[in-house]
């Protein structure tokens, strides 16, 4: 097993005391845990008056957790990968989608929109890993234009199941790959699948059987993990402004939105993996440990198996034709908390491709100053709020950064992830 340099461990401390302390700091603050595949703490860093079992929205990051769920039902015998039937049956309303091709000119400033057949089946695979055709109202120009007044964010509990009803496809299935809603299809299916909301079934499935106690959805989206658990320690998330400095947006994920038509009682559905756990970092480096190679399902902590060795090892397995593998997956922006995060670019992931609810690295990662990264093979993936996490089968470890705070993919935040990258690779020994 690996282990990591004390005067490693040392430098990093100082670097993240650096860069969240003082009269003008360059983070608002930072939780960082490096586990091994035994689920032993390699290093930890706590900013300010938090803990591993601070809570924090983990937005994007709940993806992986989402597919974890799913992949939980497919080792259960409720559901397959690629079987289409799936969804023509659980998902109606995805099924009988149409493609829109683009607005007509209709000579007097008004658009017409121009819509052909879906061609190709959809399978649970493509929501899993972005090319099921849908897009997204957050990062996609096109479908913000075409939703226009109706449009209602992803995030928004009480309507984001009004905005997958309203949106259409943007790209033949499989045709290519975009960051898009198929994870909060996902949800819906696996509500569908078991009759049960989807906080139930993390409850049941995942977080009872790893013993985390405290965990679920933003208020936004039915959850009351932040509003009605007494003790908990919730971090709000910040927003840099301006000047550079910080400042905390009071109530977000915390006031608990009712629904009388929500699901499973009613039609409507409120809770999307896509994006809306709260979760510790603690907890996330737990669940995705995992899907370690070394652990194949398997938590290390207590020996429970979560995912058969099958299941687990489809996380890092490369399942995109080579032709759209690494076909459009940087990700622009149509809000102004959201800067690009592209994915394609040298020094972050230019051969990689999307996995199950997250990325599969392409090549080791070659960092801005040279120094050597992740390994081929890694699962990553980040939150909207700037966390980060990482699996690296090949080295052994897991490691969650999590800065809570907009705009997602700060320039500060991303050098910060690849000095804390370039240290952590530089000191494992092992």
């Amino acid at each position: 097993m690996p282990t990591l340099n004390p005067s490693t461990a040392s430098a990093l401390h100082n670097y993240i005391d650096n860069a969240t302390t003082g009269p003008n700091p360059t983070l608002p603050g930072v939780i960082v845990q490096v586990l091994d595949a035994r689920g032993t703490e390699l290093f930890k860093h706590i900013s300010h008056d938090h803990t591993l079992k601070t809570m924090v929205s983990v937005h994007s990051c709940s993806k992986l957790i989402g597919a974890v769920t799913f992949m939980q039902l497919v080792d259960a015998g409720l559901a397959t990968l690629d079987n289409p039937e799936i969804i023509d049956k659980y998902l109606p309303e995805l099924a009988n989608k149409k493609v829109l091709v683009g607005p007509k000119d209709t000579g007097d400033g008004t658009k017409e929109y121009v819509f052909e057949e879906r061609k190709g089946d959809i399978t649970a695979r493509m929501l899993l890993d972005h090319t099921n055709g849908t897009g997204n109202t957050f990062f996609n120009t096109e479908l913000r234009d075409f939703l226009g007044d109706s449009v209602a964010t992803e995030n928004e509990g009480t309507a984001y199941w009004d905005t997958l009803l309203k949106s259409p496809l943007l790209w033949q299935p499989g045709t290519k790959t975009n960051y898009g809603q198929g994870l909060d299809w996902l949800s819906v299916l696996v509500e569908r699948l078991t009759n049960k909301s989807f906080e139930d079934n993390l409850r049941e499935n995942l977080f009872n059987p790893l013993g985390i106690r405290h965990g679920g959805f933003r208020g936004e989206m039915g959850g009351s993990v932040v509003s009605s658990t007494p003790g908990v320690d919730f971090w709000p998330v910040g927003l840099r402004l301006p000047d550079g400095g910080f400042v905390s947006i009071p109530g977000f994920a915390e006031k608990k939105a009712e629904r009388e038509d929500a699901w499973p009682k009613g039609g409507h559905h409120m809770q999307s993996v896509g994006t809306g756990l709260v979760l510790s970092v603690a907890d996330l480096g737990r669940i995705y440990s995992i899907l370690l190679p070394q652990n194949a399902g398997v938590d290390p902590i207590t020996g429970t198996r979560i995912l058969s060795a099958a299941s687990a090892a489809e996380f890092a397995k490369v399942a995109h034709p080579v032709e759209i593998r690494n076909d459009s997956r940087n990700i622009p922006t149509a809000n102004p908390v959201f800067l690009p995060y592209e994915l394609q670019a040298p020094n972050v992931d230019p051969a990689g491709c999307f996995g199950l609810g997250s990325a599969i690295q392409g090549e080791n990662r070659v960092l801005s100053d040279g120094r050597r990264g992740r390994s081929k093979g890694s699962v990553y993936w980040v939150g909207a709020a700037n966390l980060a996490f990482w699996i690296d089968g090949e080295k052994g470890i897991v490691v969650v950064a999590a800065g809570n705070f907009f705009p997602f993919m700060d320039g500060k935040w991303v050098e910060f992830v690849e000095r804390l990258e370039g240290a952590v690779y530089e000191g494992l020994q092992g």
